[in-house]
């Protein structure tokens, strides 16, 4: 009988999207979602660097922290990590705001 690294799903952990999406990251310890939404972060700020630093990271965490808020009212997030991105818009906006002057 060979070793498993981690349980194997069952039907009702595969019924439906979001089911899987909950499997997933359970199996994955949480993490799977907020590295998702860093990779998503990363690509934007990257994607939008032809404008000023504060508003490429402006314009990620503000992305990031809107698909954050609708992962964690849904429950595949933990709510630090919604915190997370909300305090860097917060930061980002303090940023283009100290630029401004």
């Amino acid at each position: 009988m060979a070793t498993q690294i981690y349980s194997p799903p069952t039907s009702n952990q595969t019924s439906g999207i979001f089911e899987f999406f909950k499997y997933t990251n359970d199996v994955s310890g949480g993490i799977m979602f907020p590295i998702i939404l860093m990779v998503i972060w990363f690509i934007l700020f990257i994607s939008t660097k032809q404008f000023s630093s504060s508003r490429a990271w402006t314009y990620s965490s503000f992305v990031t922290s809107i698909l954050s808020i609708i992962l964690s009212v849904l429950g595949l997030i933990a709510p630090r990590w919604m915190y997370l991105s909300i305090f860097m818009t917060g930061m980002g906006l303090v940023w283009l705001k100290l630029e401004a002057k």
